[in-house]
């Protein structure tokens, strides 16, 4: 059968194209949760993008309410309206009027614009004026058989429910597809995410799903279905400012406020759920610094190897600053025959003697730059290597050394590690990652920020772009 965009690319990769054209389609949720977004989203983007014609029939607002609102994120339907593509069907002062006149007015409209796309917003409030349930049941499959089926006209109908499974109107029982729309709080930032219930001759891989309303709806892309692919090229530049140290992500710096700051020790919080390799969260802000000529000296995060790491800068740092700026931890398994110039190699038996070692590296790029040198730890593999508490012995004099000498560090944990806490306790600005509907997010803690998805542009150059949940 063929399909009908959803709007999305995202939901449309996950439901194999998008919806069954002809189609009924049940989009459930609690007030505020983005049902009506989307599905102007959805008329919107069939009338602009695959010439359909659409009526969105509103039991709930006029039209000038909703079609100021959807401007504002960029949804003119004004002129879809001027060029016949597109009407607004006010229904609020007729919910009284009866199933039959109601459902003849609709019918009388699809007919004269030949519509191949209805929005009925809402279900709800039509049923929650017909006194007799019996006539619910009898709208709802005058809908499906009159419209759906007879006219092949896709129909999305809107239903209030504050949860998936609290209760079935029985036009849902006759759909197509249902999606349930939600939003909850993680650490105090808003999350909106829909699910998946029920597909009609659709294999679902996903039916969890992350969005934003921001300018909109939109879906952000699960790392299994390839959300944050590989950047092509180098990474833009993101000028440092100051005494501070961009990110080398542009959106990051806004909302965090010009992100490192001379002197400051730094947390990123890798949660525990994470697929992501790590080298990949942090090579844009490695590759900024070294890129304008910087230093950096790196005791890589637990997993990771000296080589590793060099390997996943290799395509994005100029080969004379991998060569000459860069210096980073690895252990000595075995004899070694040789060493690389970029390698620290400790012993992993005394962290005292091998932090001095650390920190004379960090002290001999000194020698050389007048600008702060940026130091990235991971401090899981300190206590893997050493334990909690003798890496508490040396943590104090770690963050003394940083803040008196001026330079930059961002330190690296997991969430399971005995010396997190310490780290955010001691924080200036403190950052989690986090997977969520199978995508990757950002979140300020230390300062508060939204969720903030990730994506990679690529327009010339390479561009880490994190959109809010909104």
């Amino acid at each position: 059968m063929g399909r009908v965009s959803t709007g999305s690319n995202v939901l449309d990769l996950v439901l194999d194209g998008g919806f069954l054209a002809g189609g009924l389609v049940a989009i459930t949720g609690p007030p505020g949760s983005g049902k009506t977004i989307f599905a102007a989203n959805w008329i919107h983007n069939g009338v602009t993008k695959l010439g359909e014609k659409g009526l969105y029939v509103s039991f709930v607002e006029g039209y000038d309410s909703f079609s100021e609102y959807m401007h504002s994120l960029g949804l003119d339907f004004e002129k879809l309206e001027s060029e016949g593509k597109f009407k607004f069907l006010e229904m609020i002062t007729l919910r009284e009027a009866g199933v039959q006149a109601i459902l003849e007015q609709i019918l009388h409209e699809i007919m004269d614009m030949n519509a191949t796309m209805l929005v009925i917003d809402s279900f709800s409030a039509i049923s929650q004026v017909i006194e007799k349930p019996y006539d619910t049941r009898i709208l709802a499959h005058m809908v499906l058989s009159k419209i759906v089926r007879r006219l092949g006209c896709t129909t999305m109908i809107l239903i209030e429910k504050m949860s998936g499974e609290e209760f079935y109107e029985p036009v849902e029982f006759l759909s197509d597809f249902i999606i349930h729309f939600d939003k909850t709080e993680v650490d105090g930032a808003l999350l909106r995410h829909l699910k998946i219930l029920k597909a009609r001759g659709t294999e679902i891989r996903q039916p969890h799903l992350a969005f934003t309303l921001k300018g909109g709806f939109k879906a952000f892309c699960p790392l299994i279905l390839g959300g944050l692919r590989e950047p092509e090229k180098r990474f833009r530049l993101v000028q440092h400012y100051g005494d501070f140290y961009s990110s080398g992500i542009k959106d990051l710096d806004d909302f965090m406020g010009m992100m490192f700051r001379r002197g400051c020790y730094n947390l990123l919080e890798v949660k525990g759920d994470v697929t992501l390799p790590p080298e990949r969260i942090l090579r844009a802000t490695i590759s900024n610094v070294l890129n304008q000529g910087g230093y950096v000296v790196i005791f890589p995060p637990q997993g990771l190897s000296a080589l590793t790491v060099r390997k996943s800068l290799e395509p994005f740092v100029y080969e004379n600053f991998l060569d000459h700026n860069l210096k980073i931890v690895d252990f000595r398994a075995a004899t070694v025959e040789k060493v690389e110039p970029y390698v620290i190699l400790l012993d992993g038996r005394s962290i005292k003697e091998d932090m001095i070692c650390f920190w004379n590296a960090v002290s001999e790029f000194r020698k050389k730059s007048d600008r702060p040198i940026f130091t990235l730890v991971g401090f899981d593999t300190l206590e893997y290597v050493y334990g909690k508490d003798e890496v508490l012995k040396i943590l104090g004099e770690d963050l003394a050394k940083t803040r008196n000498l001026g330079d930059v560090r961002l330190n690296i944990v997991r969430p399971e590690c005995a010396v997190a806490d310490h780290l955010r306790s001691l924080a200036n600005a403190h950052i989690v990652v986090r997977e969520l509907c199978g995508a990757v997010f950002l979140q300020g803690i230390k300062p508060k920020t939204p969720l903030l998805n990730i994506e990679v542009h690529t327009n010339g150059e390479s561009e880490v772009k994190l959109t809010p949940v909104l």
